[in-house]
């Protein structure tokens, strides 16, 4: 006998074994679908603004970094009102400013004010001589600012016109500060430089800064930025480590046509920022400022940050003045930090790894479990790693890609098991009772409910058998439970098992049915009905009437999947199952067809013509059942 078992166990071992290694392909095939599926769709720009959103995320995360090369110099609200609120600003005052930043030492001086008509002619001149007197080597350290424009279209390319500065003659290195938004509105990246309506590059205002920075004058400049696609520019280093420029250059490569992700040094006010009217008005005293000013060597800006100037964007770190987006992309590329995509098969591969690693998982657990432990795991492995490789090494590592892999794995998966479900419970239960349990999610993992249960079988079913041949009594059952099970599903109940010639049915497994207790009632009704029809059909062929027996029991009942890994179903368990079970076993006591106890009966509202059979002790209950044969559908008067 030992034996016997030994055996049983083992082939029941090889038939879960198989079971799991079949559902384990399919997980597989259908997370590598997924990741591939994602995959492709991050390649083709589909989630650039989910990924834009995770990589602001990171931004704010790692913090403020230092940069003490880059000085703004800001016109803000107090100056605008002390300058009477004109526009364009005084050329005078803008000359103030640059004369005393020429003074001080100052590297480089871009002005973030555009400067495309002229004005009064004693405003304009002061502004040329400032720009004049500002030179280096015969060449103006001040780099003014122009917008572009797209004109035209050539080879699927927009090729771009500029506003020209108002003295021409003067030829200073300049860029423009035409940034593109991104379709929530942000600021998050730049071109270094654009393709010109003349098939000339126009370089932005970060890179004219930074090339004037490193002794370029127009000429040159124009010279590198028109020679190959390839553009090599001569810049000094960045110490990462200590967060400053180191004496020696090196060449910075791109191509005309790069577009550099901004690598925020941080909100409004990173960087140092002094107002322009104590600036101006060292000009008006004939003040100079020491030799440790705070302009010295550094690279200055000037901008417009008063209220009436609108030039404010949003970007990942909160809304920010023109002029400080432009500091900060000079920053960026001063200090190589721009803020490089890890390439794609990097995020292929990590949602291949992780849809082997869910295939494992899902072969083992139910979809919605799996999803939600990898939302909760995967993310707490990924997302750090990502930051630590956009922190250090300022890649950006895609997390969103295998994040929403994992989650259309899960959705998928989900909807898989719930059509696998629902097709279960259409065998004995309505399409619409059906979904109804599939779409209440919990029920599935267990959930206690209040549900009428009813069970029926054959009276003297073993002399059935014995006195016929098989295939009639086969034939009898079928047509038997056909009947019942039509009857059953068009009252919204639930067929939960076929024992035999016994039937289990469930009425409220759907949670919006408060009349269960009514439908089961009624069913019973019909179902006596429907088999006096049969025994008439059945007289005419030879056959024997049979006789069932009902009973009804209202209670509550624990829900859900029930089973082993090799098999398992969506069941009812609890006192309330077996009570019904007695009490139909009672129906041969007390010679009756159908059979409800109290609790039905109440549930019902004494809406059936009833009569009291009386209190039984039933197996498994301490207190005794008190039951009622139903006569019919109305109470006597």
């Amino acid at each position: 006998m030992a034996g016997v078992e030994g055996f049983t166990e083992k082939m029941r071992i090889i038939e879960v074994l198989k079971r799991r290694k079949r559902r384990f392909f399919k997980s597989l095939v259908l997370a590598l679908s997924v990741s591939l599926l994602t995959s492709l769709a991050s390649t083709m720009g589909y989630f650039e603004g989910f990924e834009a959103k995770a990589l602001d995320l990171l931004l704010w995360a790692r913090g403020q970094i230092k940069s003490p090369e880059i000085v703004l110099v800001h016109i803000d609200d107090r100056a605008f009102r002390n300058l009477e609120e004109k526009q364009p600003l005084p050329r005078s005052y803008l000359a103030s400013i640059i004369e005393v930043l020429a003074k001080s030492g100052a590297k480089v001086i871009a002005m973030d004010i555009e400067i495309k008509v002229k004005t009064n002619p004693r405003e304009d001149e002061l502004l040329l001589k400032a720009i004049q007197a500002a030179s280096e080597n015969g060449v103006t350290k001040v780099v003014p600012v122009y917008v572009i424009r797209p004109e035209k279209e050539d080879d699927g390319k927009v090729l771009y016109s500029r506003t020209s500065f108002f003295s021409p003659k003067l030829n200073p290195v300049a860029g423009f500060a035409n940034a593109p938004i991104d379709p929530d509105g942000f600021v998050r990246q730049m071109p270094l430089a654009v393709r010109g309506a003349d098939g000339k590059v126009l370089p932005s205002l970060a890179l004219a800064v930074l090339a004037r920075y490193a002794g370029y004058d127009s000429a040159r400049l124009e010279e590198a930025l028109n020679q190959e696609e390839e553009i090599a520019l001569l810049l000094p280093e960045w110490d990462k480590f200590q967060g400053r420029l180191l004496p020696q250059v090196t060449p910075l490569s791109f191509r005309f046509d790069d577009i550099w992700k901004i690598n925020f040094a941080g909100a409004q006010g990173s960087f140092m920022a002094i107002p322009s009217d104590p600036v101006a008005s060292l000009s008006k005293q004939n003040l100079s400022l020491a030799a440790d000013n705070p302009f010295r060597g550094k690279i200055v800006l000037i901008g417009a940050t008063f209220g009436e100037s609108r030039d404010f964007f949003p970007t990942p770190q909160g809304l920010m003045s023109g002029v400080e987006i432009h500091a900060n992309i000079i920053h960026t590329i001063l200090s190589r930090s721009q803020i490089l995509g890890a390439q794609r098969w990097v995020a292929l591969s990590l949602s291949l790894l992780f849809a082997l690693v869910i295939s494992v998982l899902l072969s083992l657990f139910r979809p919605v479990m799996v999803t939600i432990l990898g939302f909760i795991a995967i993310p707490l492995l990924l997302i750090p790693l990502s930051y630590l490789a956009f922190a250090r090494l300022g890649i950006w590592v895609d997390f969103v890609t295998p994040l929403l892999a994992i989650r259309l794995g899960g959705l998928v998966g989900d909807l898989l098991e719930r059509k696998h479900i629902r097709k279960s419970l259409g065998q004995y239960v309505d399409r619409e009772v059906a979904d109804q349990i599939v779409q209440q999610e919990e029920s599935l993992s267990g959930q206690k409910r209040v549900v009428s249960v009813f069970f029926t079988d054959i009276r003297d079913y073993t002399t059935l058998c014995e006195g016929s041949p098989p295939e009639k009594v086969v034939g009898i059952l079928n047509e038997l439970f056909a009947m019942m099970t039509q009857v059953i599903s068009r009252h919204h109940g639930m067929i939960n098992d076929f024992i035999g010639d016994a039937v289990m049915a469930v009425f409220g497994a759907a949670k919006n049915n408060p009349n269960h207790a009514m439908d089961a009632v009624e069913t019973a009704l019909e179902v006596q009905e429907g088999l006096a029809r049969l025994n008439e059909e059945w007289k005419n062929r030879g056959y024997q009437p049979i006789r069932i027996g009902v009973g009804i029991h209202t209670g509550e009942v624990i829900a859900g999947i029930i089973g082993s890994e090799g098999r398992k179903k969506f069941t009812f368990t609890g006192d309330t199952v077996n009570t019904a079970s007695r009490v139909e076993g009672l129906n041969k006591e007390f010679s009756t067809g159908t059979l409800i106890t109290r609790e039905t009966l109440e549930a019902v509202n004494e809406k059936f013509n009833v009569r009291r059979c009386g209190e039984v002790k039933v197996k498994g209950r301490d207190k005794p059942v008190e039951v009622f044969e139903v006569l019919g559908p109305e109470p006597v008067p």
